[in-house]
């Protein structure tokens, strides 16, 4: 970008001179230099600008509660039931949490009548090649019952 014509300006002695000193160990000219003092000062202003102009944020929503979930009361009878028909493989802890998760908010017989489609499934299945090194687990979440 070139300039076509001159800038003057009415400044202190002392700021002539400090341009001048600032320019000379710089190897820039004086016209240069203020050029970008310029553009930098008026990016500054427009920025100050645009943050005036942004509109004040609204309030947040509160966020609304978790409903705790609700599980049977026979949640763990039915799944030791389980966990002993298919005969004690892999993580007992990720099983019931898999089983646990299934069974939220169901009544007492869905729970019941779950597990017992499970276990008629399960013993039904065991002559099935690799059905008895199948855990729990991969049983649960890839809903082998349904297959």
């Amino acid at each position: 970008m070139s300039r076509n014509s001159r800038l003057t300006a009415d400044v202190s002695l002392e700021a002539h001179n400090l341009l001048r000193g600032y320019a000379e160990k710089h190897e820039r000219s004086k016209g240069f230099l203020l050029e970008k003092m310029i553009r930098k000062f008026c990016v500054e202003v427009e920025a100050a600008v645009e943050v005036e102009i942004k509109k004040p944020a609204k309030p947040k929503a509160p966020k609304a509660k978790r409903k705790l979930a609700t599980y049977p009361d026979n949640l763990d009878e039915q799944f030791l039931l389980l966990w002993e028909t298919k005969g004690k493989k892999g993580a007992k802890q990720k099983a019931y949490e898999k089983y646990r998760s299934m069974m939220a908010g169901n009544s007492n017989e869905i729970c019941e009548q779950a597990t017992l489609i499970f276990i008629d499934d399960i013993n039904k299945n065991k002559g099935e090649c690799g059905y008895p090194e199948l855990h729990l687990t991969t049983y649960l979440n890839q809903e082998r019952w349904d297959k």
